[in-house]
């Protein structure tokens, strides 16, 4: 077993959609920008780094380029690498954001991709982010208490952790203002969130218009929270009944037992709705989880199943069938970007009103086209496998406005 890497206390883990390097630049820009060097001071040797993580140097070189690049670090030949800037593209940050994660998070992929778009969109803002993780004796209603936890400047807290927030900014003096960033079945407030129901509910709707009338749904069980599964099955059914097509209970219930770790559990699954009377059986697997369309697209071959001309398999989240290239499953991916900018916009109108004027907020997702769905009739812009539906046409719903 691999030993766990860690560098200052953020963990570095295997993601399909950020490198080591990638990872390593981000806890470096953290720690820079929290002042863990002061300016003119030697940042740790490119060897002495790659040997404490068990990298390779061109892993950490990567990184160290790209600071320089950015104008954070300057090299003095072979007396190393120093600090340049703290914030090479202003004078001063603009303000400080908190970041706030609980210990059993940390190192979770979608956690990590959450932390780096938080960062990027920070910097595009000329804001400095700080990560902390929840210290196991500290109550979590007292995280956003000034200097309880975050350091002096940080103007508003991002939580990827949910709790429930004991009073609301601004009835307790020498409190932050807090928005959640966390899935929609969360019940803490003021929340942003991914509109993983609606996903599922346009999933659908794009694989019939794509031709498809015989739609399944094989439902993962083993998501971490059964509530995201409601939402996703919710979102099947809906479109099933809008566009009038029957549902088969038999291969949902069925789906439920299968195990996605068990190649031969998923093969039985995928062979016993292939091997249906005509009339009944699948064009299109609408999978519960991306982990069930992987399965699903990596037994297919064993029984020589073509996908998706044989059958389409289209689920949430999208990522690379075999490897780091081919085939790509067709999904739908939370619009990160714009759920980060409404956070910062949250937070901005917390500390200007005293309050915040909503409950919770529901980002659209938006259309990744893979190469896992056939189409059965002539399509047009809307529906193409070649061109996704664009983030910035999806409009932001807020489908539970409360004004406080």
């Amino acid at each position: 077993m691999s030993k766990e890497r860690v560098l200052y206390g953020r963990k570095i883990v295997p993601h399909h959609m950020m490198n080591y390097a990638e990872q390593v630049y981000d806890i470096l820009i953290g720690e820079i920008e929290a002042g863990r060097w002061k300016v003119d001071d030697r940042l740790p040797g490119v060897i002495n780094l790659a040997k404490e993580l068990g990298f390779g140097t061109k892993t950490i070189q990567t990184a160290y380029d790209r600071l320089k690049e950015d104008g954070y670090l300057r090299t003095l030949g072979y007396r190393g690498t120093y600090l340049q800037s703290r914030h090479p593209r202003a004078e001063a940050a603009a303000g400080k954001i908190g970041v706030l994660v609980s210990e059993e998070q940390t190192g979770q992929p979608l956690i990590l991709w959450y932390e780096h778009v938080i960062l990027q969109t920070a910097r595009r803002k000329n804001l400095v982010t700080e990560v902390k993780v929840l210290p196991d004796l500290m109550d979590f209603g007292k995280a956003n208490q000034k200097g309880a936890l975050f350091g002096e400047g940080v103007g508003g807290i991002i939580s990827l952790a949910p709790f429930g927030m004991p009073v609301r900014f601004g009835d307790l003096d020498g409190s932050l203002p807090v928005v959640f960033l966390c899935p929609p079945f969360e019940t803490c407030a003021p929340k942003v969130c991914a509109d993983v129901r609606d996903a599922y509910y346009e999933l659908t709707s794009r694989v019939i218009r794509h031709g498809h009338t015989q739609v399944v749904f094989s439902e993962d069980s083993f998501e971490p929270d059964p509530r995201q599964t409601v939402m996703h099955r919710e979102g099947y059914l809906e479109a099933m009944k809008e566009y009038g097509l029957s549902v088969d209970q038999f291969v949902m219930d069925a789906s439920r037992r299968v195990t996605n770790a068990d190649s031969s559990s998923v093969l039985g699954h995928l062979t016993a709705m292939l091997e249906m009377d005509a009339a009944e059986r699948p064009t299109a697997i609408i999978a519960g989880s991306l982990g069930r369309s992987m399965a699903l697209s990596r037994v297919a071959p064993m029984r020589q199943i073509d996908i998706p001309q044989d059958v389409s398999v289209v689920s949430i989240g999208s990522d690379y069938i075999d490897g780091d290239n081919g085939p790509q499953i067709t999904g739908m991916l939370p619009d990160f970007d714009r759920m980060v900018e409404m956070c910062l916009t949250a937070l901005k109108q917390q500390k200007e009103t005293g309050r915040s004027d909503f409950t919770e907020i529901h980002v659209r997702m938006h259309f990744l086209p893979g190469h896992t769905l056939r189409s059965l009739v002539e399509t047009d812009d809307t529906i193409s496998d070649s061109t996704p539906t664009p983030a910035t046409n999806h409009d932001i719903q807020a489908l539970s406005k409360t004004v406080q």
